[in-house]
């Protein structure tokens, strides 16, 4: 999953905000014993990453998740008994059980595509360091999530020249498993361990950490809409646990 640059108002929402919707939408759909809330948040997930002009059946995995989803409907249907009896094994039981299944981890995998595919993620650690987090992990946060694709490049120069040297990842078993961590996974070691000694030498050279606080050429404000969404989850937050209070 990346990011996808875009102008929309889900895009400039605060990041913070949208983290709290994913953490609050993924508890909320695995602690109410609901089918209507998954398939719910699964068609607001869709619709929002619709609106943000991104199409769900292109983003990387989603072929993954998708036939991973049917197979959870396939066995609930098969396994789970109860209700009334539809066609041999198979029970209404079954069948609300399966969805329920399936519909809560395409509910959790959309909401984290839609986060991360709207969320920049510098702008992600800007925002926690605003909300308290320490700026030395924020830093952290961002060197890595900058590195990522680095590493990915360097990982494909050093595939490609192994490749030159006859080395044969074409193999299958475990030799092949040996060959990834012998000729691959270990030049990306050294490689990683070069590029964070350079860099820790250079925030020493700058001064970094020597002081508690710290200023930035870029921050991220919270505006108006991010506090009406955050009033909404503020609200759906008290409601749940009303609704929960009084079911018991």
């Amino acid at each position: 999953m990346i990011y996808y640059p875009a102008q929309s108002v889900l895009h400039r929402l605060h990041p913070v905000v949208k983290l709290a919707a994913l953490l609050w939408g993924t508890v909320a759909v695995f602690v109410f014993d609901s089918v209507v809330l998954p398939v719910a948040v699964v068609g607001v997930a869709v619709l929002l990453l619709w609106l943000a002009g991104i199409a769900p059946w292109r983003i990387p995995g989603m072929r993954l998740w998708l036939p991973l989803g049917g197979v959870i409907l396939l066995t609930h249907a098969l396994s789970v008994s109860g209700g009334d009896p539809l066609c041999g094994p198979v029970s209404t039981g079954g069948i609300i059980s399966g969805v329920r299944a399936m519909t809560r981890l395409l509910a959790v995998v959309l909401m984290s595509v839609t986060f991360v595919a709207t969320t920049e993620p510098v702008s992600l650690a800007y925002a926690l360091i605003r909300m308290g987090l320490p700026y030395r992990w924020g830093y952290a946060l961002v060197t890595a999530l900058r590195l990522a694709p680095v590493f990915r490049v360097e990982m494909n120069h050093v595939y490609q020249a192994q490749l030159l040297r006859g080395v044969g990842y074409d193999t299958g078993g475990p030799r092949r498993w040996w060959l990834l961590l012998r000729c691959l996974c270990l030049p990306l070691l050294v490689t990683a361990m070069r590029t964070a000694h350079s860099l820790s030498l250079s925030m020493e050279g700058r001064g970094f950490g020597l002081h508690r606080q710290r200023t930035y050429v870029r921050e991220v404000h919270v505006t108006r809409p991010d506090v009406l969404v955050a009033a909404a989850l503020v609200v759906s937050v008290i409601a749940a646990i009303e609704y929960g209070l009084q079911g018991s």
